[in-house]
């Protein structure tokens, strides 16, 4: 058997060389693969609902007992909204509650800005909503049409944007109503 090796002047074996700090460094970038996989999931997850709202026409829906919330989809436009002949309306967005609903959705027509903002005008007008604004001015993004009408005994407003652009006119009409 062999003796052992004699210790150094002084009496003391020497240290031996810490690990710690690199198993701190192991620990941290294991954790930051853990939160890209998670993150990457998560994505994974979102990209599947939106490809699922597009096949289906119903887009993403958040409800609630007291209500609501969808992004995308075909729009479901009120009753006392003016539904443009010939649009697909496609929502924005929309929210119901027990204090009323909202929501935002989006068309694109040939026919021309001054024909779509014709027919709402018309459209208000016959239905007793009372036309606030109605002006139009030059952007950087074409000619455009602002209509707000609200009925005040019904609680409801209308807001409608047209863009004259190109052979296109796109539409975003926002409405609400509260209860």
């Amino acid at each position: 058997m062999a003796a052992p090796p004699p210790l150094p002047p002084g009496g003391a074996a020497p240290a031996k060389k810490s690990n710690v700090l690199l198993w701190v460094l192991i620990t941290i970038g294991g954790l930051f693969v853990l939160f890209i996989v998670g993150l990457m999931a998560a994505g994974l997850f979102v990209a599947h609902k939106v490809k699922e709202a597009s096949v289906d026409g119903k887009g993403i829906v958040l409800s609630s007992p007291n209500g609501s919330f969808q992004i995308g989809g075909r729009a479901k436009v009120p009753a006392w909204v003016p539904d443009y002949p010939g649009s697909n309306p496609q929502s924005a967005f929309s929210a119901r509650s027990d204090q009323g609903e909202g929501g935002t959705f989006t068309f694109k027509t040939k026919d021309s800005p001054e024909q779509v903002g014709k027919y709402y005008q018309d459209q208000f007008e016959a239905s007793g909503m009372k036309l606030s604004t109605n002006n139009s001015f030059q952007g950087g993004s074409g000619n455009t049409r602002m209509l707000i009408a609200q009925d005040e005994s019904n609680r409801h407003s209308v807001t409608v944007m047209i863009t004259g652009r190109g052979n296109e006119t796109p539409v975003t009409v926002t409405y609400a109503t509260n209860k």
